[in-house]
């Protein structure tokens, strides 16, 4: 019975986390028309984004937006003393632990400020760059660019 209630309960929160991504529309002028796009992003992402636009005739483009980022990882000494044991008996080694300082893994992620992307409709293509406003939450924040289309033109888009 617990057995069938710890895997229930594991199923119900990774339904959850599936669940968890954010669509976020957008549009642009095209000819008088409107291009209606729409951005769906992983909560777990990549720095990808499903991206599809609809121009104003009809033709659908699907691809993905990408977002550059980054991630450094760095060592430093671990400030409770590595094993939190720090001042906490005043006798140093006497429990077999060494009070010496410790290290701690640090991570910082930076995000390029451009998502770009190519959306594909049959043989025809459609390049986008867009700047976010905000890097780090993706599309859901905003942002401003351009769209290309292989057969001519170009057109803003805005999130």
């Amino acid at each position: 019975m617990r057995r069938m209630f710890t895997t229930g309960l594991s199923l119900i929160a990774l339904a959850g986390l599936v669940g968890c991504q954010t669509v976020t529309p957008g549009q642009g002028r095209l000819g008088g028309g409107t291009v209606e796009f729409q951005v769906t992003e992983g909560f777990f992402g990549n720095g990808a984004a499903q991206t599809t636009a609809t121009l104003p005739n009809g033709d659908v483009y699907t691809g993905e937006m990408i977002t550059a980022r980054s991630v450094t990882t760095g060592v430093e000494e671990d400030p409770f003393g590595g094993y939190g044991f720090d001042d906490f008996d005043d006798f140093d080694d006497f429990d077999g632990f060494d009070d010496d300082p410790g290290f701690v893994a640090t991570y910082s992620t930076t995000y390029s400020p451009y998502a770009r992307g190519v959306l594909f409709s049959g043989d025809r293509t459609m390049r986008c760059v867009v700047t976010l406003a905000s890097p780090p939450a993706g599309f859901s924040a905003g942002g401003t660019g351009q769209c290309r289309l292989s057969s001519g033109g170009s057109f803003p888009v805005e999130f």
